[in-house]
């Protein structure tokens, strides 16, 4: 499943429960930028921030082509509603910025609830994970969920 742009509302961080989900669902966060306490970004034009225990599991990818437009999406898994991943995804441009939010997120999250690339980027700048577009990540990240269960 790809993103949806036309979910109903955002999602409430702790309403989701936890189980095996046959989709995956991520909305955008807009504004989003990583701190030490979680993620910050706007929400209906007002500051919010995800505090990292919210989190249940982290990943992230290189989303484009080789020689096109890159970037490093972030999918922070909050829970399973339903049978229903829910992630909240943010991005950042490869290279030295995308290596500072891996951190702040591997340092919030816990390492032990993100993904090898995750990991990878965080300590050695590059992404383990390479999609050319977002379907292919949704996928990868539901089957991980499925593998592991929250």
């Amino acid at each position: 499943m790809g993103t949806r742009e036309d979910t109903p509302g955002p999602f409430e961080p702790g309403a989701a429960g936890s189980g095996v989900p046959l989709h995956y669902r991520a909305e955008i966060l807009a504004g989003a930028h990583a701190e030490a306490e979680g993620i910050a970004y706007l929400q209906d034009g007002r500051p919010v921030r995800l505090g990292w225990g919210d989190v249940q599991r982290a990943f992230a990818a290189e989303i484009g082509e080789p020689e096109g437009v890159r970037t490093i999406v972030f999918d922070l898994v909050i829970g399973v509603e339903g049978k229903e991943c829910l992630s909240l995804r943010f991005d950042a441009d490869p290279g030295p910025v995308a290596r500072s939010v891996a951190r702040t997120v591997v340092e919030g999250v816990g390492s032990q609830r993100c993904d090898a690339s995750l990991r990878r980027l965080a300590d050695e700048g590059l992404t383990q994970a390479m999609h050319p577009d977002l379907e292919p990540f949704d996928e990868a990240c539901l089957e991980a969920v499925r593998r592991r269960p929250l």
